[in-house]
Order: C-alpha cells, then structure tokens, then sequence
C-alpha cells in the first residue's frame, strides 16, 4: 500500500531541535486497500474505514498542531516577560530578552500566520474530497445534519460491505431461479421488503432505512426547529410591544409542544421496528441504558440485513437441493459430495443469543443488585429531602428552625448529587465490562476483534450503541460463515451447475470485494494534492503495490459443455476431458439420458441427434473418465 507521509514541524529558523514541540508523522494511503476477499472470505470493514480515518483526522490534527507550536511559543514569551521583572538586569540583558520576545511574538504574527493559511488550504482540499466521496457513495453515505466524517465514513462502508455479503447470493438466487422459482419478498419486521429490488436499487434500501428512522417526523421537526429559532430572535426585537412579545410567546411554546409531540411520535415509530428485534440483540433498550432512536433505527436495519442474508442462504439450500433432484441423473454420473446438510443447519440452529447472554449474565446480575442497592439509598435521601421541604414549608415554623433545615436541605441534596453520580460512574463500568466481555466471545475461530476487523475507533453515540452493535454483529457473521460454507461447496460441484446451464453463477461467486466497489462506482485512489509546506509538512509519496489479483482456485469445468438448442443444430461437442461421452437434454424439468444408438450417435467428443433437439432445450454434454 503506497502512503503520503506528512511531517508538521517547527518553522522558525528551520531549527526542529530548538523546538519542544515533537512533529506530526501521519500516514495516508494514496488509495483504499482492495483486498482479495471474496464470497469464500470474510472481508471486514476495519481497513477501509481505518484509511479514511487517517484523512478525516487529519485536519484536526493540523489544528491541534499549531496551536501546540503557538502555545509553545506563547509559553517562552511568558518565560522572558518574566525574566524582565528582575531588576538586577542590565540594559543589555534588557535589550536582548526584549529582542528574542520580539522575534517570537513575530514568528507567530508571520511564520505560523503564513502555516496557518496554507493548513487551512489542505484542510480544504480535504474536505473536497470527502464531499465528493460522500456524494459518489450517496445514498449509502448519510450526511448528517451535525457533520461527523468519521461516523457517516463507518456507516457508509458498513452498509457497503453488508450490500457485498447480499448482493451476490441474490445475484446467484436470481439466475437459479430460471429453474427453481423463488420468491423475493419478505417480510421483516413488518415490513414488505423486495430483496432483488434492493441489491439492484440503492435507492430503494435508502428508502426502507428512512421508513424505519422516521423521516417524515424528522422533516417536520427539523422544519419547526427552523421556525422557533426565527421567532426567538424576532424575540429578541427591542422594539417589539408587549402584547406583539406575548404573541410571539404563544407561537414559541406552541411550537415547543408540537416539536416534542412529533419527537415522542417519531420515537414510538421507530420503536415498532426495534422491538421486534430479539431482546438478546437490543440488550440496553430500557433496563440497562437508553438508545436514540437514530441508533435503533440503524439497528433496526442492521438485523433487517441479517434476516435477509438468513432467508436468501435457507432459500438457496432448498434451491439446491431441488436441482439436484430434478438433474438427479447428472448429478449422480457426476460423483459429487452431497449438500453439507448437517454443518449448514448446526451453523443456522447456533443460538447467538443465548451465547452472549450467557457471556454476560453474572455482570448483569451483579449490576442489577448494585443499582439496587444504590437506588435503596437514593429513594431515602429523596423521602428525607420531601420531608424536609414539608417542615419548611409549615405556617408556625420560626426563622432559626428555617435556617437549620435549609442547611439539612443542601446537605442532603449533595449527598443525593454524589449517590448519583456513584451510579453513573457504576453504570459506565457495567457497560464497559459488558463490551469487554463481548470481545472475548469466539465463534467458528474468530474473535469479535476480528470479526468487525480489529480495533476501529467508536463513532457511536452510546456505549449502548455499541455493545447493540457487536451483538448484531455476531448473529450477522454466522451468517456470513453458513453463506461462506454454502457456496465452498458450491465451487466444489461447480461441474454439475455448469452442466445444467448454470456456470454463469460463478462470475458472481468469484467477485472480489475490489470488484464489487467498482462495480458500484467506489473511487479507488485517494486523490488529495496536499502541498509541501516547507519545514511544516513533507510529502512523500511512495508506489503503491499491486495486490495481484485473487489467487482463489476457481474449480474446473473440465468435461463439461452446456448449450441452448435452435431447433436445428443436430451436433454438439464436449472439448475437454477424458473418458466416456454422455449427453442429456432438459425440457422444462424433464431430462432424457441419450445413449449411443439410442437417438444419438456418438463418436470421439462429439455428440450427434438423429432429431434436433427442440428450440429453448438445455444440452448438456459430459465426459467421464472410467
């Protein structure tokens, strides 16, 4: 992977010895990794996301970094105007101390000024391309109304590569079938979700996800919101009368009420969704923390994603397994290992749920009886506290008396402050211990790390967010695992999907996730002309390496011809392999065996028909070795 090496270092006098402040060293790769995974691999999200990272930090590590060289200086003027204050100096000692604060105060006025214009021309050209990756990516990218780089980057890739795990069993689904009806409508969720529309229009899962988050309460919120902030600066008006302040007022509180009505509606909508999901996979939707409804809504989805991987890799078992029945003749002449029926259903009956529940059911507890005990102690400062408040508030009560329990009063108000705060402090180490633990979960030889890719760099909101988020990521790579075991067996029977005219799947299968983001019109290379800054920022640009291409082994299709009949063409022909020839026509769901003499003549690799097999049949030519 080439990277462009950029060092921030101290300008004045180009002396990086004489400065305190150590250099900038960041790398940025000059285009996003494009690894070799495939529909047998498990490619994560943390490479990709971890490149952009680099570039979205980096402007406000060039903030940082002149402020740091500002401070720097900053602090040694402070030094010398201190040094002044000595009255022992002399002129000399004067002039020259005075001379060194001159030439500091005028590296920061002109050297850092001049560092400054040119680190905010990167950050520009920065935030160009982010802008345009973002609008590229639309509408797997959302923008945020707040913006956050880093967050909207790891949902969009999130969303990409969950696209790369479905998009192509759907592709497959959709050749076969051409054989084997499928139907691609579900319901998840309550919803009516049409999964072929949704791999082939981005749109229409965009759509989906704006259902599930309420949008259309979003739009009006955000409108009203719009509004109020108008109305309270017309408040503002000095001018106004007092009766035109009054009615601004109502139209302000009104506002306030309607904006709170559609956010408690929005929330009790995006509700309907999230819990439909299991509570193993929720986890902290009310008992032990409190998810946003963006959050839920994004969970939502994620599971939704699941489900449909779950519905499309059942459907292809029992797809499978009935061509298999129909092509039973050629699969039997064919040899091949039957359908991984027993490890496909161990895979799928693998209870995710249960597993993390137990991985955390004795922190649960424990924090359970803790929070319990703490609110004990809670709840009985707050009966004092009311009961203190009644004797103040008593008609016969004298002044010293009111003095005393207005003491009492902020005594055990603190006292409530720093209990709650206790149980805040003990609520962050629960869910962090929770997370931790989660971590240490391993299935089918993986580590949740390496599940989601190694450490990314949280963008959520909510710790809660986060732990939802391993979960569902857990149920989503047992999915991905059945999908990978599925179709190793189908490469490995690749001879009998090509025979019955099915060998078109496989350019689907053997997509590499790099060929699936240009398929999608992901940019590959990082085109950011980040300027050298003398003494401020090198660039170094090094060759990027080619990753070679996948060097997956693609199975063979030797001894094995497929055709269309015209309703003409009487001859065919098989150009590889050794052995015996065999020929078989399909019709419909029928299929003859033809043997030599028997309506077929055949000789070498060459299959002729007495009768032109019939317009739209399936030929399939094999040759077997004895």
């Amino acid at each position: 992977m080439g990277t462009m090496t950029l060092q921030l270092v101290d300008a004045e006098t180009n002396k990086l010895k004489d400065s305190e402040v150590e250099p900038l060293n960041e790398s940025i790769a000059d285009k996003f990794p494009c690894p070799e995974g495939d529909i047998f691999s498990l490619p994560t999200i943390a490479d990709i996301t971890n490149a952009f990272n680099e570039i979205a930090q980096l402007p406000g590590k060039l903030d940082a970094k002149l402020l740091e060289m500002k401070a720097e200086r900053e602090k040694e003027i402070a030094e010398l105007q201190e040094k002044l204050k000595n009255p022992d100096l002399t002129k000399e000692e004067i002039a020259a101390i005075e001379e060194q604060i001159k030439e500091k105060e005028s590296y920061i006025t002109e050297v850092l000024g001049e560092v400054e214009d040119e680190i905010l021309g990167t950050i520009e050209e920065i935030t160009k391309f982010v802008e345009s990756l973002a609008d590229i990516l639309d509408p797997y990218w959302t923008k945020g109304q707040t913006r956050n780089w880093q967050k909207e980057a790891r949902d969009a890739f999130e969303e990409l590569l969950a696209e790369f795990h479905t998009f192509i069993p759907t592709k497959i689904a959709e050749f076969v079938s051409k054989l084997v009806p499928f139907d691609f409508n579900i319901n998840v969720l309550g919803l009516q979700i049409n999964i072929l529309k949704l791999v082939t229009s981005p749109s229409y899962g965009k759509e989906l996800q704006d259902q599930i988050a309420g949008k259309n309460f979003v739009t009006q919120i955000i409108a009203k919101k719009k509004e109020l902030v108008e109305l309270t600066e017309k408040q503002k008006n000095p001018d106004l009368t007092l009766d035109e302040h009054a009615d601004l007022q109502d139209q302000i509180d009104k506002l306030r009420e309607e904006i709170d009505l559609l956010e408690q509606a929005r929330e009790k909508w995006v509700d309907t969704f999230f819990n439909l999901i299991p509570e193993e996979f929720r986890q902290f939707d009310g008992e032990f923390g409190v998810v946003d409804p963006e959050a839920k809504a994004k969970l939502a989805w994620k599971w939704i994603k699941t489900e449909i991987k779950s519905w499309i890799q059942n459907a292809h078992m029992k797809a499978f397994d009935a061509l298999i029945g129909i092509f039973n003749k050629i699969w039997k002449l064919l040899g091949l290992p039957s359908l991984p029926f027993s490890e496909l259903l161990d895979i799928m009956n693998m209870d995710i749920g249960a597993l993390i529940e137990a991985q955390i059911a004795n922190l649960k507890e424990k924090f359970k009886q803790t929070k319990a005990g703490q609110l004990v102690e809670i709840n009985a400062i707050k009966k004092e506290i009311e009961t203190v408040k009644e004797k103040m508030a008593a008609d016969d009560i004298d002044m010293d008396e009111h003095i005393k329990l207005s003491e009492k009063l902020d005594e055990l108000e603190e006292q409530k402050r720093e209990l709650e705060k206790e149980l805040l402090k003990e609520v962050d180490a629960f869910h962090q211990a929770v997370k931790d633990s989660l971590s240490e979960l391993s299935i089918f030889g993986f580590d949740i790390l390496k599940i989601i890719g190694g450490e990314i760099e949280s963008t959520a909101k909510s710790l809660e967010e986060d732990i939802a988020g391993i979960c569902i990521a857990l149920e989503d790579f047992k999915m991905n695992w059945h999908k990978k075991i599925l179709f190793s067996w189908v490469k490995i029977v690749k001879k009998f999907f090509s025979a019955i005219g099915l060998g078109s799947i496989f350019e689907f299968m053997f997509l590499t996730w790099c060929d699936f983001l240009k398929i999608i019109g992901m940019p590959m290379g990082i085109n950011i002309s980040l300027p050298a800054i003398t003494g401020v920022i090198a660039t170094v640009v090094s060759a990027t390496e080619s990753d070679g291409g996948s060097k997956l082994d693609k199975g063979s299709d030797e001894g094995i011809a497929f055709a269309k009949a015209d309703g003409e063409e009487t001859e065919y022909s098989v150009s590889s392999g050794t052995g015996t020839v065999h020929a078989f026509v399909t019709v419909g769901t029928t299929v003859t065996e033809y043997e030599h003499g028997s309506g077929v003549t055949i000789s070498g690799n060459t299959v002729t028909f007495d009768t032109a097999p019939i317009e739209g049949a399936s030929v399939s030519i094999i040759k077997i070795a004895a």
